[in-house]
């Protein structure tokens, strides 16, 4: 979006990306609290390569969280996390969303966790026969992601966890007949706590990690 409204120099895109924070988005005094959610598609486009690096000197100098959405690809979040080193980001404050349906081999998510980030399963509610975004994907169920969410805590990772359920369509909405925004807390706690996941490793996941990642350095 910043690329289509002109902004083509990575120092242009920076210096909107932390006006927006510091002074207001678009000509308001509403002051941004994150940058993303990033989009990135597969393979990324040179815009999106760009947009990346922007976002990395916006937060080197602001110390800001920041939001992925990688591109339908196991390497894609390998390649993004790659470029926002290399632009001098601080991938601690950075948060790498819809793992569930990206990273679905195991001793791939381990490796891409070693690399420091946030690891977002954030599609809870989602259970598709088929993913249209990416036909090659079966999209794993909730039970699916509460496992490779206690592998992450078995591992050591439980400080670097973080849930949420994607609602960006009507449907979804209880009022529609969908789950809502209670479905984490009502149905996916209770599975999580039967299948081995603690109180104290729930806590850190959706209390304690968010407020960490949103906290400003």
């Amino acid at each position: 979006m910043l690329v289509s409204l002109g902004y083509s120099r990575t120092e242009e895109l920076t210096d909107v990306l932390i006006n927006e924070i510091l002074r207001g988005a678009d000509g308001t005094s509403i002051k941004c609290g994150v940058i993303g959610e990033i989009g990135c598609s597969w393979p990324l486009t040179e815009s999106e390569k760009k947009v990346l690096q922007a976002t990395a000197q916006a937060q080197a100098q602001l110390g800001c969280p920041v939001i992925i959405h990688p591109g339908r690809n196991p390497s894609a979040p390998f390649q993004i996390i790659r470029i926002l080193q290399e632009a001098g980001a601080d991938i601690s404050k950075t948060v790498m969303s819809h793992l569930d349906r990206t990273i679905l081999d195991k001793k791939e998510l381990l490796e891409f966790a070693q690399l420091g980030c946030y690891l977002e399963y954030d599609l809870f509610g989602t259970e598709v026969l088929n993913y249209q975004f990416n036909p090659d994907i079966d999209m794993p169920d909730d039970n699916k992601r509460i496992r490779r969410v206690r592998l992450l805590v078995e591992e050591g990772y439980e400080e670097r966890i973080l849930v949420a359920h994607d609602i960006h369509t009507k449907h979804r909405l209880m009022k529609y007949g969908g789950h809502g925004y209670s479905h984490i807390l009502t149905n996916i706690v209770p599975k999580m706590l039967l299948r081995g996941i603690t109180e104290k490793a729930l806590d850190k996941i959706l209390i304690e990690n968010p407020k960490r990642w949103l906290t400003f350095k």
